[in-house]
């Protein structure tokens, strides 16, 4: 499997994914690939493919505004200099991130999970939600918002939960499409940190996928998970750019 092909698969499946919630409405007429919803939270709108001329960048920045959104930049994105452009028009540069991707043939599943660590499938978000808004820093504003979006488009989202001693410290959530799996939200809350439980999440989620009938899984890796990545099995095949936008 192409790794750069799978990466921005991931990201145009990602907002597939999302054309689910009331009102979405997709974007997709072969210059663009993105969503529009009403979810009041940027990773729920945006462009995640886009072969543009500079004048047509505006247009499609015209449609996009009056609600948080977000775009991608990766490699087959048009045109190249689209950073300045974004940024030329008011966009803030969020984050720059390693693309990566893993054949879940050499992922070890049999490794032994930290002590006291389990982890589950889970399809009630309360704890999800508590530990994914904690971990990530989250707004108060977007308590509830997150769960409720995902509970409209859930048939191809899995969710898990780590729980250290019984008390949730760890989130991952996973997007299944086909052969290909997403990984999403892996966040360990500071004190469970430093034991492997981000590790024992992942793979967990990866074997879940490969049960499903994935044979690859691919990521944004942050600056803090990026060595975890590395160690499973995962390798960077390109750099991402994400710019937000109101």
């Amino acid at each position: 499997m192409n790794g750069v092909a799978a990466i921005e698969r991931i990201s145009r499946e990602c907002f597939r994914s999302f054309h689910a919630l009331p009102n979405g409405k997709l974007l997709d007429d072969g210059r663009i690939f993105g969503v529009l919803t009403n979810v009041p939270i940027n990773f729920f709108s945006g462009i995640a493919m886009s072969v543009l001329s500079e004048d047509e960048v505006k247009t499609v920045l015209d449609t996009l505004r009056g609600r948080p959104f977000r775009w991608w930049i990766s490699p087959s994105t048009r045109p190249l200099n689209l950073a300045s452009i974004l940024a030329g028009h008011g966009l803030r540069h969020t984050y720059d991130a390693a693309g990566m991707m893993v054949d879940l043939a050499v992922v070890d599943f049999d490794a032994p999970l930290p002590r006291g660590l389990t982890i589950r499938r889970v399809t009630n978000l309360d704890d999800w939600a508590r530990v994914f808004m904690a971990g990530f820093e989250r707004p108060a504003s977007e308590e509830g918002v997150w769960p409720d979006a995902y509970a409209q488009c859930d048939d191809v989202w899995a969710h898990f939960v780590g729980y250290l001693d019984g008390a949730p410290v760890a989130t991952t959530s996973l997007l299944l499409c086909g052969d290909l799996a997403g990984v999403y939200h892996v966040v360990t809350l500071p004190a469970a940190r430093g034991r492997g439980v981000g590790r024992a999440i992942t793979v967990a989620a990866l074997e879940y996928a490969k049960n499903m009938g994935a044979t690859h899984a691919a990521l944004q890796a942050s600056e803090m998970g990026f060595s975890v990545y590395r160690a499973i099995g995962f390798v960077t095949y390109c750099e991402l750019t994400l710019y937000d936008g109101k």
